[in-house]
């Protein structure tokens, strides 16, 4: 699959809510290492700018004129009229860039009569307000026991010319102060031995240290479970709802890859991501299992010296803030308005996992 044919299959996913945007990027097990990063940032600011992007596409008549996917003409707009490079060459259908490219002056002049309407003097003030906070929260750092240490990872991004600051003697100052936009600094986090903190927006998805599984990039609260569970080295634990599995190689990290980890989750592709995932965190003591965890015999001896069970359901993110998750369902109602974002949509998906939380 090309590129921007690719991109436009994870919009579709995400408007049928099989993944989070990270997921589906950064984390796609189908996704070369190189597309990766590519992908995310593509997608974000297609996201960001899906609003007055379809009012331009409709106006231009492009779908009608080109026959085509309404989530591949949102993508390929996107960096015909935004971008400073336009479209991608490099694993594009060179046909289908011709054919956008005949588009470019009426889509542009579409765009500039939407600014008129809007009073937006540039591009970025078409982002609604509602998204353009979405980057204000910290960038968390968990160091992969497995390879190397905490000290070690500091050092080397000291030697990367990031500076590493003591928010305990911050000067009266708030973790934003100290940990500002954009700046080259980091932190040891205070509740958690293994976890860095940066400031928000810092992308590390191309860092060296990401690459080769010494760094993973975890949110503080999903770092929590492995800590309050503290399974010791050479036991056997479970862990429930593993998929995509960053919780799963935290365990393995506290454990020291001795032991064992039995990994259920009933669906496969999430499951392969965890393979893969757990595979470049050099996780060595993980059984993945391709099941519900509600239908495994706990009489069955293969579990008889599980000591440790970690179980962290899926939940609705509603009280989650500043997260992707806005983009995508700042999207999701422009596509489906009154659909899959209405009241009863919310609630009714709200009692589906509050009864499954239940039952596991």
């Amino acid at each position: 699959m090309l590129f921007y044919e690719r991109a436009a299959d994870i919009l579709g996913r995400l408007e049928r809510r099989q993944g989070s945007l990270k997921g589906l990027t950064v984390g796609n097990a189908y996704l070369k290492a190189e597309e990766k990063r590519k992908m995310y940032a593509v997608l974000c600011e297609t996201l960001k700018h899906a609003s007055a992007l379809s009012i331009v596409i409709e106006r231009s008549g492009l779908l009608e004129a080109e026959n085509i996917d309404p989530r591949l003409a949102l993508v390929l707009t996107h960096d015909l009229l935004f971008t400073r490079g336009g479209l991608q060459h490099q694993g594009a259908d060179p046909k289908l860039n011709l054919a956008i490219r005949k588009h470019k002056n009426r889509l542009a002049k579409e765009l500039e009569r939407l600014k008129a309407e809007l009073g937006a003097e540039s591009n970025a003030d078409l982002v609604p307000a509602h998204l353009c906070d979405t980057a204000s929260t910290f960038r968390y750092v968990r160091v992969n026991l497995l390879v190397t240490s905490v000290d070690a990872i500091i050092k080397a991004f000291q030697d990367d010319r990031y500076r590493l600051v003591d928010l305990g003697q911050a000067e009266g100052g708030t973790m934003h102060q100290v940990l500002a936009a954009k700046s080259r600094v980091f932190a040891c986090d205070p509740d958690l031995n293994d976890l860095l903190v940066f400031p928000p927006g810092t992308d590390l998805h191309a860092h060296p240290l990401f690459v080769n599984g010494s760094i993973v990039l975890q949110d503080k609260a999903s770092c929590m479970p492995a800590h309050v569970v503290q399974p010791a080295p050479g036991s056997v634990a479970l862990d429930a709802c593993a998929a995509p599995g960053n919780k799963t190689s935290h365990m393995a990290s506290l454990m020291k890859n001795r032991g064992r980890i039995f990994a259920f989750d009933m669906d496969q592709r999430r499951l392969d991501t965890l393979v893969q995932l757990t595979g470049n965190a050099k996780c060595k003591i993980i059984k993945a299992q391709c099941t519900n965890f509600l239908d495994v015999d706990p009489l069955d001896p293969s579990y008889a010296d599980v000591e440790y069970a970690l179980l962290d359901p899926s939940c609705s993110g509603s009280g989650i803030v500043n997260r992707q998750d806005a983009l995508v369902d700042s999207y999701i109602a422009i596509v489906n308005p009154g659909g899959a974002n209405d009241a009863r949509s919310s609630e009714t998906r709200a009692q589906n996992l509050a009864e499954f939380q239940t039952s596991i």
